[in-house]
């Protein structure tokens, strides 16, 4: 194969480039309000469910209690990993700023073809990690896998959590919900639409929050939460409207 026949090599995308500029503990992972305000002015969209946004083919969670981000990109193998290849590259091009850390093999420099990119647990190779200003980043690569029979996709993920975070996570607080909604902003309540367990009273106060964001985050969880194994059947009835699909962006308010 000719230089000019090889895939030309891919770009970390510009809202990925800025958002890894700004993975610090106290810059982007100090709260509701910093995480929203440093992801938009990233150049990540926010979806109507809380803590999702998005730019271009690539996806993003976050959560304010316990302030992390997760990012995803699905593809064709090949593709997935010069991805993050080039991700790995960046980060560790900014050795001022981060240490480079991993317990297994670095794969940043494999070729595409290196066997022991499928031979680790379940196929995947072992993250590779960056530490500094607070926050360690994460980056690992899946091929694909198909369990039964629905396929999933190759997929990178890169995580940045606060090195302070708790081993075990942060446990339900009630009152600290209570308390979000009654004080909070916009953006705090719109992100805690999304925790895991909440009150019936504060699930109730948040599908009818006077804006129109949080009350669509928070129809949105519903949906999916009477849609899951674990949850309740949804309701539908002639009083009930039939949920079709949650939302899909930010309403106008």
């Amino acid at each position: 194969m000719t230089d000019a026949a090889l895939p030309a090599e891919p770009a970390v995308p510009d809202a990925v480039r800025a958002l890894l500029e700004l993975a610090d503990a106290e810059a982007l992972l100090r709260n509701a309000e910093s995480l929203a305000s440093g992801l938009t002015d990233a150049g990540w969209m926010p979806d109507v469910e809380s803590g999702r946004f998005a730019a271009g083919d690539w996806d993003l969670l976050s959560s304010a209690w316990e302030p992390n981000v997760s990012v995803f990109f699905e593809g064709d193998e090949d593709d997935v990993r010069r991805r993050a290849q080039a991700v790995a590259s960046l980060l560790s091009s900014r050795s001022e700023r981060c240490r480079f850390d991993t317990d297994g093999d670095d794969w940043s420099g494999w070729t595409l073809d290196d066997v022991r990119w499928t031979q680790g647990d379940w196929m995947a190779v072992h993250p590779l990690e960056w530490r500094g200003g607070g926050v360690v980043v994460s980056l690992s690569v899946r091929p694909d896998y198909q369990p039964g029979r629905v396929r999933a996709p190759a997929n990178l993920h890169i995580g940045i959590d606060r090195v302070d975070a708790p081993a075990d996570g942060v446990p339900r607080d009630d009152e600290r919900a209570r308390r979000v909604l009654r004080e909070g902003s916009v953006i705090d309540r719109w992100y805690l639409t999304g925790e895991l367990e909440l009150p019936d009273d504060v699930i109730a106060a948040l599908e009818n929050d006077p804006d129109s964001r949080v009350r669509a985050a928070a129809e949105s969880e519903r949906w999916y939460r009477e849609r899951t194994i674990v949850g309740p059947p949804p309701v539908i009835g002639p009083d009930v409207p039939d949920r079709k699909q949650p939302p899909a962006r930010f309403a106008q308010r």
